[in-house]
């Protein structure tokens, strides 16, 4: 397979991945979304803008424009959220964004894709691509963790939904 196609396939991992998001917030309150696990841990909030930085590092190698927020504080440890945006901005900045970096990111040249990653990832990737990779495994990663913190907080399970729409589509 090449590396074009390669980048294709994960493209359309994170057109899933955007889809199972917006399920996944389906009845999520801001008060909901800001709610941590544990005293410190992430919330819903939190792992959203976390997402939303590693996408915004692959789009700022790849010359597409992030979203018009700060996303430098979800790199690394979570806060108390107060001042995060509301379940609705981040949808919003979530879909306007992943629109423009899934079409950059299919036209992207097997060139492109082999050139030094411009990010330093932790499992020594050394291209583009291999950032790519990353960070569209560790978005996943994430993923279940909203799915469990759904459920954590009294909400109807991520799975359950998934399979609800899947039954009227």
């Amino acid at each position: 397979m090449s590396a074009t196609e390669r980048a294709q396939g994960l493209a359309q991992v994170l057109n899933f991945n955007d889809d199972v998001l917006m399920v996944a917030l389906t009845d999520v309150t801001d008060e909901i979304a800001r709610r941590r696990l544990r005293d410190g841990g992430p919330s819903m909030a939190w792992t959203i803008g976390h997402m939303l930085h590693h996408r915004n590092q692959i789009a700022a190698a790849i010359a597409c424009r992030g979203p018009a927020v700060d996303l430098t504080r979800y790199a690394n440890s979570a806060t108390d959220g107060r001042d995060y945006p509301t379940t609705r901005e981040f949808q919003t900045m979530w879909n306007e964004f992943s629109g423009r970096l899934v079409t950059a990111l299919k036209q992207l040249s097997a060139e492109d894709l082999a050139a030094p990653s411009p990010i330093q990832l932790p499992h020594g990737e050394q291209t583009l691509l291999d950032a790519l990779r990353f960070v569209v495994w560790h978005e996943t990663l994430h993923l279940g963790q909203i799915s469990m913190l759904r459920s954590h907080h009294g909400l109807t399970p991520l799975a359950t939904l998934v399979i609800e729409r899947a039954a009227v589509a």
